[in-house]
């Protein structure tokens, strides 16, 4: 038996959008490199995420991925109402 196709849904359309501006926000966030200079400051000379030109090292990337999964994950788990 073939399965139902879905009809269109304004509500989930929304949800979607709601969603894809969030991730926009959040990632505007996490790679401004302001942002960056204040983890730098936050975590000390543990761990360098800056070159001394103001790019992205690799430890600097992947702290920032792994804080930006985080932060979309803690969104997305929020009720969507």
């Amino acid at each position: 038996m073939p399965e139902p196709k879905e009809t269109f849904a304004p509500n989930r359309v929304l949800l979607k959008a709601k969603y894809s501006l969030y991730s926009a926000l959040i990632f505007f966030l996490f790679a401004n490199p302001e942002t960056s200079m204040v983890i730098q400051r936050l975590i000390g000379n543990t761990i360098s995420l800056l070159t001394p030109g103001g790019s992205f090292t690799i430890y600097g990337l992947l702290v920032h991925t792994a804080l930006f999964f985080l932060t979309m994950l803690g969104l997305m788990l929020l009720p969507s109402e």
